[in-house]
């Protein structure tokens, strides 16, 4: 999935997810609309030694068919339509939404509600160095990232990281050192950038470069 999380929007209104459809068919890449005229073409070794389509390469390579046609075709295909970060609310209030989706929406709702506090973050380093501006979430940013860590703190969960990070934004730094502990997989600096974040107690969001 790329970064939106293969979240789309149906033209009824209802949100999904791209790894969540059943796979019914492949819509074959189009072909080019054939050149107008290409009925009176004449195949020649002139015509291949100018390196122009002859009929035959015409008839398998270019689509054929009247224009009307081939538009009507196309207007038939649904749109896969990307959703904006602003209407997340409105994914994760949809009705009957899975864990899957919420968790998508919920995770991109966050740090779009951190893209503030970016320009904050530039200029404190700009202004003060390798330190770190003082920051607490409001309650639209808090109840966000409150429903996320219970979407994903289930039995075998393997976000514990993501977990983490986001008790240290809550500043329950506790919570985020557990969730750290929790953690069975390999060593990585993400994490040992948190652990360093939770000893320092501090909980603004930090740009992180692997």
């Amino acid at each position: 999935m790329s970064e939106d999380g293969g979240l789309r929007e149906c033209l009824c209104g209802s949100f999904y997810l791209i790894g969540d459809c059943e796979k019914v068919m492949t819509i074959p890449k189009p072909k080019p609309i054939a050149p107008k005229g290409w009925e009176s073409i004449k195949s020649s070794w002139w015509t291949k030694l100018l390196g122009k389509p002859t009929k035959a390469d015409i008839l398998l390579h270019y689509d054929t068919r009247p224009v009307y046609e081939i538009e009507a075709e196309q207007l038939s295909v649904p749109d896969s339509k990307q959703v904006p970060d602003s209407l997340m609310p409105k994914v994760f209030n949809q009705e009957n939404a899975n864990t899957s989706l919420l968790i998508v929406a919920r995770r991109r709702y966050w740090r779009h509600l951190n893209d503030a506090f970016r320009d904050i973050y530039r200029e404190h380093r700009k202004a003060f160095g390798e330190s770190f501006p003082n920051y607490q979430p409001n309650d639209e940013q808090a109840g966000n990232m409150v429903k996320l860590i219970e979407l994903l703190q289930k039995p075998h969960s393997t976000n514990w990281i993501e977990i983490a990070e986001l008790y240290r934004e809550l500043g329950d730094f506790s919570a985020s050192s557990d969730a750290l502990a929790t953690y069975r997989g390999r060593e990585t600096s993400l994490k040992l950038l948190i652990g360093n974040l939770v000893e320092l107690s501090v909980s603004s969001p930090t740009r992180y470069r692997p």
